[in-house]
């Protein structure tokens, strides 16, 4: 997933771009106006955070008006230190489809990001020339419907929901009733068979994190 973060505060946006990154996102960060325009004209992305103000000026009406007017399924989160119920349902009133108050744990910026890009995500994906509906859990490729094992179908569908890497450990909760039985390798195990199944470049494997299908 391709996030677009576009804040003033230079330091903060460096930190959150590090942060985001280490969630397997591609994170652009743009610090000035006219940036954030010409990253709207360039990209579509999964979430879009915006800070309320830039250089003083309180921007962000004129901006998610311009990246709905690009694309309306782009969902808009705004990070502001502008917090008071007024300034909220202002914000909301704008167009963005969350709003956050700084000072903020990122913790809960990360989830509030993966709950918007859920929202606002297609129903149907298509990725290395294959369907996925993630309302039925089916595959299809040409027409035709791809069956996997049990195992095989809830990691998949754990990972295309999941929007972010997920460890091993994470995995093997989501799909064990007693995880603690079972092998880290039994999960690597289970990716190279859906990698053969499917497609070579279909899960990512991030060093040292765990797992990523790439949305």
């Amino acid at each position: 997933m391709r996030i677009l973060i576009a804040d003033d505060e230079k330091e903060l946006l460096e930190l959150l771009r590090y942060s985001l990154q280490n969630e397997g996102w591609l994170v652009d960060a743009v610090s000035e106006l006219n940036e954030v325009k010409s990253h709207l004209d360039a990209f579509t992305y999964g979430v879009i955070i915006l800070d309320r103000t830039f250089h003083g000026k309180d921007s962000v009406k004129e901006l998610i008006h311009y990246a709905k007017q690009q694309n309306p399924s782009q969902p808009i989160l705004i990070l502001s230190a502008l917090g008071s119920v007024d300034d909220k349902v202002q914000g909301l009133e704008f167009g963005a489809d969350d709003y956050l108050e700084k000072p903020f744990d990122v913790k809960e910026l990360r989830a509030r990001i993966i709950a918007l890009s859920r929202r606002f995500s297609p129903k149907i994906l298509h990725l290395q020339g294959f369907d996925f509906d993630l309302v039925r859990q089916s595959i299809q490729k040409e027409g035709t419907e791809i069956v996997l094992s049990k195992n095989e179908h809830t990691l998949l569908f754990y990972l295309l929901n999941h929007n972010s890497v997920a460890s091993r450990d994470e995995i093997m909760d989501a799909l064990y009733d007693n995880p603690q039985n079972v092998t880290p390798n039994a999960i690597d195990e289970l990716v190279g068979r859906l990698r053969r199944k499917l497609h070579p470049s279909i899960i990512k494997t991030i060093k040292t994190r765990g797992y990523l299908i790439e949305i």
